[in-house]
């Protein structure tokens, strides 16, 4: 069930039957039982190579009386990275076919010390869920974690989770933040990471090679360049090829192609290839002929949405979502813990007459732009001075990540709401 919630504009903020400031998305979910709700105003955090977006939420506790009548039980928070290696339906016998590769957890409520908002949109929540009942939580992910990435499943394989890296946040009712908890009083919500590659000045790729043929005195020269290193989801790929034809052999056909490379690190090293764009081009460059052109390709999911096993970026329910962007490890990364190393190359292939083919491959990076809320909700509010950061960083779950199998049939509500206005929310269900 999905509800979604707007928030009644006020008067003076409705200019010509339209509103002057549009609402902030906030995703919103609910235990079974009532007892605890979650509000998370961005799904997606990014990861900049250097540092990755705080995961910032708020806990509303629907039942404090509960929980003064009960103080043995508490409310926890816990992160988990997942790399799922087989569907979920196959898991028989207590058989879990998935590796934790992250975790963090910690203690929400009762509250240890003086909670504070770290982000502008936690804020915004307190002031409207207010501080009696609403309590917020920041998890800071550290750098060199994996990011969400699934393998595309064959169109008639829909059943269960596919494989692939994902990210769980989870808010739960326990005793002790090692218990596992009661699945009637546990909020999941599936977040996802993605990689911003950094804006730093790398070099063009370029490669140049020489082909000889039996019976002539000459080579053929080609050189091979993009425009940059560095593209967006999206973009096309402009390839600068400059040939100097000095062989007695013609060439015939240029063929372009970009090849994904998804290298999966979990317990051996298999490799996987996919071709997720390809154009064609005829040349006809005789012999002592030199040439300069350039040929643009763009790689596209919607052209490779039947291709088993292509890596994507981590998806959330349904929605629309991408290739996999360019893994970027540090050097002091673990491989085996990235999950799934995904890399991009351009090849260029010529076709000789008479002559076989010459190769050449040119590495690139694909990723994703900055998103444009981050500007303003992602960006930390003025913090009280009396404020202290260890009152975030709490208990940790040493001993991993609980095993819990969580129902499917909670509430997962997406709400629309105009922090600034003065009205009420009414729910359409």
């Amino acid at each position: 069930r999905i509800q979604i919630l707007f928030e009644k504009m006020s008067n003076s903020e409705k200019k010509d039957g339209k509103t002057s400031k549009e609402g902030t998305r906030v995703f919103k979910k609910m235990c079974l039982d009532g007892k605890i709700s979650t509000y998370i105003g961005t799904r997606e955090f990014v990861d900049y190579v250097g540092h990755i977006d705080p995961v910032a939420a708020v806990l509303l506790v629907h039942e404090i009386d509960w929980f003064k009548e009960n103080p043995e039980y508490k409310v926890f928070a816990e992160i988990i990275a997942t790399f799922r290696y087989g569907r979920d339906d196959l898991d028989v016998l207590g058989i879990n076919f998935k590796k934790d590769l992250y975790s963090d957890a910690m203690q929400i409520y009762p509250v240890k010390g003086t909670p504070y908002c770290t982000t502008k949109i936690q804020e915004k929540l307190l002031k409207k869920l207010g501080t009696e009942k609403a309590f917020p939580f920041t998890f800071e992910l550290p750098a060199g974690i994996p990011s969400s990435v699934t393998l595309q499943p064959a169109k008639n394989d829909q059943n269960g989770k596919p494989c692939g890296v994902e990210y769980c946040l989870k808010t739960y009712i326990a005793k002790d933040i090692n218990e596992s908890p009661d699945r009637k009083q546990v909020v999941d919500l599936l977040i996802k990471k993605i990689t911003h590659a950094p804006d730093t000045s790398a070099p063009q790729p370029y490669v140049e090679s020489a082909k000889n043929f039996m019976m002539s005195p000459n080579p053929l020269h080609v050189e091979a360049r993009l425009d940059k290193e560095k593209y967006v989801h999206g973009e096309p790929i402009y390839v600068h090829l400059t040939m100097g034809n000095q062989s007695t052999r013609a060439v015939k056909k240029l063929k372009l192609s970009v090849k994904q490379i998804a290298n999966i690190c979990l317990f051996s090293n298999a490799i996987y290839k996919c071709t997720v764009a390809s154009v064609e081009h005829d040349l006809n460059v005789q012999p002592s002929q030199t040439i300069a052109q350039t040929f643009s390709i763009r790689p596209l999911l919607e052209e490779n949405k039947d291709k088993r096993g292509l890596a994507l970026d981590g998806q959330i329910k349904s929605e629309d979502t991408n290739l996999a962007s360019s893994t970027i490890a540090l050097p002091s990364s673990n491989r085996e813990s990235l999950g799934i190393v995904v890399k991009y190359i351009v090849r260029v292939e010529l076709f000789v007459s008479m002559g076989g083919d010459l190769k050449l491959e040119l590495p690139f990076t694909l990723s994703h732009p900055i998103p444009e809320h981050y500007e303003e909700d992602m960006e930390p509010p003025p913090q009280p001075t009396d404020a202290k950061t260890d009152n975030i960083n709490l208990e940790l779950d040493e001993t991993g990540a609980y095993n819990n199998a969580l129902a499917t049939s909670q509430a997962d509500e997406e709400l629309l709401i105009d922090f600034d206005s003065v009205g009420k929310a009414e729910a359409e269900a």
